[in-house]
């Protein structure tokens, strides 16, 4: 088991619940660090997960990303949740249960989550730090029809309204910034 962990009370957290699952650890990979599961993916992730299982077939690998700065550790046991849920999804997929989430926090994984750690479902919903966004900066306008829509970020789009695809006759042009338009 390689692990990249910072955090005591996570790998602490790790070592019992891959015991309790009974998982083998040879081929097993668990890091608290998004930089390092993205190159073992091979790709980026959102910053808003809690954590992440993938297998790596190149390497018939497992590897799990706890996403500390996203758990909310003001609640007793949310580490754990996210921990359990990830080692969780490890061993379905042992068992050849290769379905995902249906609704997170909804579905029978959240139920099995609850169980295992002995925290009821709204914990297993709440244990998350609500995801900040960007606040709409720029607006842009179609040159045909006029329509106006705010963005967060500076781009290239084409008009929905005149043309379902892009189409650069329809190109978006940057008309003025959302917070002096407000």
């Amino acid at each position: 088991m390689l692990l990249d962990i910072d955090d005591p009370e996570t790998v602490r957290l790790v070592h019992d619940y891959v015991g309790r699952l009974e998982l083998p650890t040879a081929n097993l990979r668990v890091t608290t660090d998004r930089t390092t599961f993205e190159a073992w993916l091979g790709r980026r992730v959102g910053a808003s997960l809690g954590g992440a299982y993938v297998f790596l077939p190149h390497v018939q690998e497992h590897a799990i990303l706890i996403n500390l700065p996203r758990i909310d550790r003001a609640q007793p046991k949310a580490l754990e949740i996210v921990v359990a849920e990830e080692l969780l999804h490890l061993r379905d997929h042992l068992d050849g249960d290769r379905r995902r989430h249906a609704k997170h926090g909804y579905d029978r994984l959240a139920r099995r989550v609850a169980r295992l750690t002995g925290t009821t479902l709204e914990d297993v919903r709440g244990c998350l730090l609500p995801v900040r966004r960007r606040p709409l900066r720029y607006v842009y306008a179609c040159p045909a029809c006029g329509l106006r829509g705010p963005r967060r970020v500076r781009g290239t789009w084409s008009c929905g309204r005149c043309s379902p695809r892009y189409n650069p006759r329809y190109r978006l042009r940057l008309v003025g910034d959302a917070v002096s338009d407000a």
